[in-house]
Protein backbone atom coordinates (compact mmCIF):
# COMPACT_ATOMS: atom_id res chain seq x y z
CA UNK A 1 0.00 0.00 0.00
CA UNK A 2 3.27 2.41 1.26
CA UNK A 3 4.46 1.41 -2.36
CA UNK A 4 1.32 2.47 -4.20
CA UNK A 5 1.07 5.53 -2.18
CA UNK A 6 4.41 6.27 -3.09
CA UNK A 7 4.18 5.53 -6.72
CA UNK A 8 1.44 8.35 -7.00
CA UNK A 9 3.37 10.99 -5.61
CA UNK A 10 6.14 10.45 -7.71
CA UNK A 11 4.11 10.38 -10.46
CA UNK A 12 1.88 13.75 -9.27
CA UNK A 13 5.58 15.46 -8.75
CA UNK A 14 6.84 14.68 -12.75
CA UNK A 15 3.27 15.27 -14.15
CA UNK A 16 3.41 19.34 -11.63
CA UNK A 17 7.15 19.63 -13.35
CA UNK A 18 6.35 19.27 -17.10
CA UNK A 19 3.42 21.75 -16.45
CA UNK A 20 5.99 23.80 -14.75
CA UNK A 21 8.10 23.37 -17.93
CA UNK A 22 5.42 24.09 -20.16
CA UNK A 23 3.99 26.99 -18.82
CA UNK A 24 7.88 28.80 -19.00
CA UNK A 25 8.39 27.75 -22.53
CA UNK A 26 4.98 29.12 -24.09
CA UNK A 27 5.38 32.52 -23.22
CA UNK A 28 9.30 32.78 -24.55
CA UNK A 29 7.98 31.04 -27.83
CA UNK A 30 4.99 34.24 -27.73
CA UNK A 31 8.12 36.51 -26.61
CA UNK A 32 10.36 35.34 -29.53
CA UNK A 33 7.34 35.87 -32.17
CA UNK A 34 6.73 39.81 -31.10
CA UNK A 35 9.83 40.89 -32.39
CA UNK A 36 9.18 39.48 -36.01
CA UNK A 37 5.51 40.80 -35.88
CA UNK A 38 7.46 44.25 -34.43
CA UNK A 39 9.54 44.08 -37.38
CA UNK A 40 6.73 43.44 -40.03
CA UNK A 41 5.45 46.43 -38.53
CA UNK A 42 7.88 48.48 -39.17
CA UNK A 43 8.65 47.24 -42.67
CA UNK A 44 4.99 48.03 -43.84
CA UNK A 45 4.91 51.21 -42.31
CA UNK A 46 8.38 52.07 -43.99
CA UNK A 47 7.11 50.63 -47.27
CA UNK A 48 4.02 53.31 -46.86
CA UNK A 49 6.30 56.32 -46.57
CA UNK A 50 6.36 58.48 -49.53
CA UNK A 51 9.96 58.70 -51.15
CA UNK A 52 10.64 61.99 -52.35
CA UNK A 53 10.63 63.24 -55.55
CA UNK A 54 13.05 64.76 -57.50
CA UNK A 55 11.47 68.64 -58.56
CA UNK A 56 10.78 70.28 -61.97
CA UNK A 57 11.46 73.48 -61.73
CA UNK A 58 10.05 76.03 -63.56
CA UNK A 59 11.98 79.10 -65.71
CA UNK A 60 10.56 82.12 -66.05
CA UNK A 61 11.41 84.68 -68.51
CA UNK A 62 10.96 88.65 -68.54
CA UNK A 63 9.80 90.41 -71.67
CA UNK A 64 11.56 93.16 -73.35
CA UNK A 65 13.23 96.28 -71.33
CA UNK A 66 12.29 93.77 -67.97
CA UNK A 67 14.42 93.34 -65.06
CA UNK A 68 13.90 91.28 -62.10
CA UNK A 69 11.25 92.58 -61.19
CA UNK A 70 8.95 91.35 -64.39
CA UNK A 71 8.47 88.41 -62.46
CA UNK A 72 9.76 89.52 -58.97
CA UNK A 73 5.79 89.57 -58.20
CA UNK A 74 4.20 86.47 -59.28
CA UNK A 75 7.07 84.29 -58.12
CA UNK A 76 6.77 85.88 -54.54
CA UNK A 77 2.64 85.32 -54.45
CA UNK A 78 3.16 82.39 -55.52
CA UNK A 79 5.85 81.09 -52.87
CA UNK A 80 3.44 82.88 -50.19
CA UNK A 81 0.56 80.43 -51.04
CA UNK A 82 3.16 77.69 -50.61
CA UNK A 83 2.82 76.91 -54.33
CA UNK A 84 6.75 77.34 -55.32
CA UNK A 85 9.89 77.45 -53.63
CA UNK A 86 12.34 80.35 -54.95
CA UNK A 87 15.12 79.23 -55.89
CA UNK A 88 17.98 80.47 -58.73
CA UNK A 89 18.38 83.53 -60.29
CA UNK A 90 20.40 83.40 -63.29
CA UNK A 91 21.81 86.11 -64.91
CA UNK A 92 22.56 86.63 -68.58
CA UNK A 93 25.67 88.74 -69.29
CA UNK A 94 25.51 90.57 -73.62
CA UNK A 95 28.67 87.93 -73.85
CA UNK A 96 25.95 85.05 -73.04
CA UNK A 97 28.24 84.18 -69.79
CA UNK A 98 25.74 83.01 -66.93
CA UNK A 99 25.93 83.93 -63.56
CA UNK A 100 23.73 81.84 -60.39
CA UNK A 101 22.99 83.47 -57.13
CA UNK A 102 20.46 81.28 -54.87
CA UNK A 103 20.65 77.67 -53.74
CA UNK A 104 18.64 74.65 -55.56
CA UNK A 105 17.35 71.34 -53.79
CA UNK A 106 16.35 69.08 -56.48
CA UNK A 107 13.97 67.97 -53.22
CA UNK A 108 12.30 71.29 -53.00
CA UNK A 109 8.46 72.27 -53.47
CA UNK A 110 7.85 73.42 -57.30
CA UNK A 111 11.49 75.25 -57.20
CA UNK A 112 11.41 78.41 -59.46
CA UNK A 113 14.55 79.61 -61.78
CA UNK A 114 14.08 83.08 -62.22
CA UNK A 115 16.42 84.09 -66.08
CA UNK A 116 17.78 87.82 -66.44
CA UNK A 117 19.34 89.11 -69.50
CA UNK A 118 20.98 92.13 -68.67
CA UNK A 119 20.83 93.37 -72.32
CA UNK A 120 16.93 93.33 -71.40
CA UNK A 121 16.82 94.48 -75.31
CA UNK A 122 18.42 92.25 -77.36
CA UNK A 123 16.81 90.71 -80.49
CA UNK A 124 15.29 86.93 -80.55
CA UNK A 125 17.89 85.34 -81.91
CA UNK A 126 20.19 86.40 -78.71
CA UNK A 127 17.90 85.57 -75.93
CA UNK A 128 16.95 82.14 -77.49
CA UNK A 129 21.09 81.91 -77.45
CA UNK A 130 20.97 82.50 -73.75
CA UNK A 131 18.27 80.66 -72.79
CA UNK A 132 20.11 77.68 -74.03
CA UNK A 133 23.34 79.02 -72.33
CA UNK A 134 21.12 78.73 -69.33
CA UNK A 135 19.46 74.62 -69.99
CA UNK A 136 23.25 73.78 -69.98
CA UNK A 137 24.14 75.13 -67.27
CA UNK A 138 21.13 73.77 -65.36
CA UNK A 139 22.09 70.02 -67.38
CA UNK A 140 25.83 70.11 -66.49
CA UNK A 141 25.86 71.72 -63.31
CA UNK A 142 22.50 70.96 -61.40
CA UNK A 143 22.12 67.95 -63.59
CA UNK A 144 18.74 68.95 -64.17
CA UNK A 145 16.69 66.69 -66.62
CA UNK A 146 13.27 68.28 -67.03
CA UNK A 147 12.46 72.08 -66.76
CA UNK A 148 9.05 74.17 -67.31
CA UNK A 149 8.92 77.39 -68.52
CA UNK A 150 7.04 80.95 -67.91
CA UNK A 151 7.56 83.56 -70.45
CA UNK A 152 5.99 87.22 -70.81
CA UNK A 153 5.89 89.00 -74.05
CA UNK A 154 9.99 88.82 -75.66
CA UNK A 155 10.49 86.23 -73.44
CA UNK A 156 7.87 83.68 -74.49
CA UNK A 157 8.82 84.19 -78.43
CA UNK A 158 12.44 83.65 -77.18
CA UNK A 159 11.50 80.73 -75.57
CA UNK A 160 9.65 79.28 -78.66
CA UNK A 161 12.40 79.65 -80.82
CA UNK A 162 14.89 78.29 -78.19
CA UNK A 163 12.45 74.63 -78.29
CA UNK A 164 12.81 75.11 -82.19
CA UNK A 165 16.24 75.50 -82.22
CA UNK A 166 17.24 72.74 -79.77
CA UNK A 167 14.02 70.52 -80.38
CA UNK A 168 14.61 67.42 -78.72
CA UNK A 169 18.78 67.96 -77.91
CA UNK A 170 19.36 65.31 -75.24
CA UNK A 171 22.50 67.79 -74.31
CA UNK A 172 19.20 69.96 -73.06
CA UNK A 173 16.54 69.34 -70.08
CA UNK A 174 13.57 68.38 -71.88
CA UNK A 175 11.06 71.01 -71.53
CA UNK A 176 7.80 69.52 -70.28
CA UNK A 177 4.99 72.05 -69.92
CA UNK A 178 5.24 75.78 -71.27
CA UNK A 179 3.43 79.29 -70.55
CA UNK A 180 3.34 82.22 -72.84
CA UNK A 181 1.91 85.41 -71.41
CA UNK A 182 1.02 88.28 -73.75
CA UNK A 183 3.92 86.88 -76.15
CA UNK A 184 3.64 88.73 -79.75
CA UNK A 185 4.36 85.15 -81.80
CA UNK A 186 3.19 87.36 -85.34
CA UNK A 187 3.96 91.08 -84.55
CA UNK A 188 3.27 93.82 -82.55
CA UNK A 189 0.59 95.54 -84.94
CA UNK A 190 -2.13 97.35 -83.22
CA UNK A 191 -5.51 98.29 -84.42
CA UNK A 192 -7.13 101.35 -83.10
CA UNK A 193 -10.60 99.49 -84.34
CA UNK A 194 -9.74 96.22 -83.11
CA UNK A 195 -8.89 95.22 -87.20
CA UNK A 196 -5.75 94.33 -88.43
CA UNK A 197 -3.89 92.90 -91.40
CA UNK A 198 -2.51 89.98 -88.91
CA UNK A 199 -6.26 89.03 -87.67
CA UNK A 200 -7.04 85.34 -87.22
CA UNK A 201 -9.07 83.21 -89.50
CA UNK A 202 -10.01 79.16 -89.55
CA UNK A 203 -6.56 78.56 -91.65
CA UNK A 204 -4.34 80.73 -89.41
CA UNK A 205 -3.37 84.76 -89.80
CA UNK A 206 -4.50 87.17 -92.60
CA UNK A 207 -0.94 87.87 -93.15
CA UNK A 208 2.66 86.89 -91.76
CA UNK A 209 5.21 88.04 -89.89
CA UNK A 210 8.59 87.35 -90.43
CA UNK A 211 8.52 86.25 -87.21
CA UNK A 212 5.71 83.95 -87.51
CA UNK A 213 6.59 82.58 -91.26
CA UNK A 214 10.02 81.38 -89.17
CA UNK A 215 7.98 79.85 -86.64
CA UNK A 216 5.83 78.19 -89.08
CA UNK A 217 8.57 76.83 -90.90
CA UNK A 218 10.50 75.24 -88.23
CA UNK A 219 7.57 73.52 -86.18
CA UNK A 220 8.17 70.35 -86.42
CA UNK A 221 11.10 70.65 -84.26
CA UNK A 222 9.02 71.10 -81.59
CA UNK A 223 9.16 68.40 -79.23
CA UNK A 224 5.70 66.62 -79.24
CA UNK A 225 5.67 66.15 -75.44
CA UNK A 226 5.53 69.95 -74.31
CA UNK A 227 2.12 71.23 -73.11
CA UNK A 228 1.34 74.52 -73.77
CA UNK A 229 -0.99 77.21 -72.04
CA UNK A 230 -1.08 80.78 -74.15
CA UNK A 231 -2.35 83.37 -72.42
CA UNK A 232 -3.26 86.61 -74.31
CA UNK A 233 -4.65 89.80 -72.53
CA UNK A 234 -8.28 92.32 -74.06
CA UNK A 235 -8.57 95.34 -72.13
CA UNK A 236 -11.50 95.44 -73.85
CA UNK A 237 -10.82 99.15 -75.09
CA UNK A 238 -11.86 98.66 -78.77
CA UNK A 239 -8.23 97.47 -79.98
CA UNK A 240 -8.45 93.54 -79.31
CA UNK A 241 -5.14 93.90 -77.37
CA UNK A 242 -3.41 94.07 -74.00
CA UNK A 243 -2.44 97.39 -75.28
CA UNK A 244 0.69 96.33 -76.80
CA UNK A 245 0.18 92.55 -78.17
CA UNK A 246 -3.14 92.10 -80.55
CA UNK A 247 -5.00 88.86 -78.72
CA UNK A 248 -4.82 87.91 -82.43
CA UNK A 249 -0.71 87.64 -82.51
CA UNK A 250 -0.71 86.06 -79.48
CA UNK A 251 -3.06 83.71 -80.57
CA UNK A 252 -1.14 82.66 -83.00
CA UNK A 253 0.41 80.32 -81.37
CA UNK A 254 -2.14 78.12 -82.02
CA UNK A 255 -1.45 77.49 -85.44
CA UNK A 256 2.40 76.94 -84.36
CA UNK A 257 1.70 74.88 -82.02
CA UNK A 258 -1.51 72.84 -82.17
CA UNK A 259 -0.86 69.27 -84.13
CA UNK A 260 2.69 69.54 -83.04
CA UNK A 261 2.94 69.93 -79.23
CA UNK A 262 1.24 67.28 -76.70
CA UNK A 263 -1.58 69.79 -76.22
CA UNK A 264 -2.23 73.19 -76.82
CA UNK A 265 -4.90 75.36 -74.45
CA UNK A 266 -5.37 79.42 -74.92
CA UNK A 267 -6.78 81.50 -72.35
CA UNK A 268 -7.92 85.42 -72.78
CA UNK A 269 -8.25 87.97 -69.91
CA UNK A 270 -9.80 90.82 -69.93
CA UNK A 271 -10.61 94.51 -68.55
CA UNK A 272 -7.56 96.68 -66.97
CA UNK A 273 -5.90 94.19 -65.61
CA UNK A 274 -5.39 92.33 -68.70
CA UNK A 275 -3.04 94.69 -69.97
CA UNK A 276 0.35 94.10 -70.88
CA UNK A 277 2.57 94.89 -68.06
CA UNK A 278 -0.34 93.76 -65.55
CA UNK A 279 -0.72 90.40 -66.99
CA UNK A 280 1.84 89.07 -64.41
CA UNK A 281 0.52 90.98 -61.98
CA UNK A 282 -2.72 89.36 -62.55
CA UNK A 283 -3.81 87.03 -59.26
CA UNK A 284 -6.16 85.53 -61.94
CA UNK A 285 -3.11 84.63 -64.56
CA UNK A 286 -1.34 83.65 -61.18
CA UNK A 287 -4.21 80.94 -60.47
CA UNK A 288 -4.33 80.22 -63.86
CA UNK A 289 -0.63 79.37 -64.39
CA UNK A 290 -0.27 77.76 -61.13
CA UNK A 291 -3.14 75.09 -61.84
CA UNK A 292 -1.73 74.58 -65.40
CA UNK A 293 1.60 73.78 -64.00
CA UNK A 294 1.00 72.10 -60.67
CA UNK A 295 -2.52 71.35 -60.35
CA UNK A 296 -3.00 74.12 -57.99
CA UNK A 297 -6.95 74.75 -57.85
CA UNK A 298 -6.96 78.45 -56.86
CA UNK A 299 -4.00 81.56 -55.81
CA UNK A 300 -5.98 84.17 -53.44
Amino acid sequence: MKKVILTIIILAIIITGFGIIFLQFEPTKKAAKEPTNATAQKSSKKAKNPVSEIAVPTLFVHGYSGTANSFKGMINRLADDGIVTESLVMTVAADGSVSTTGSYDKFSHNPTIQVIFEDNKSSMVNQAQWIQNVMKELKNNYHIEKVDAVGHSMGGVSLTSYIEKVGSDKAYPVLENLVLIGAPLNGLVVGDNGVTAYDLTDEGPKQSSDRYSEFMKNKQKIPTNVQVLNIAGDMLDGTKSDGSVSVASALSGKFIFEGQAKSYEEKIFTGKKAAHSKLHENTDVDAKVANFLWGTEKVD
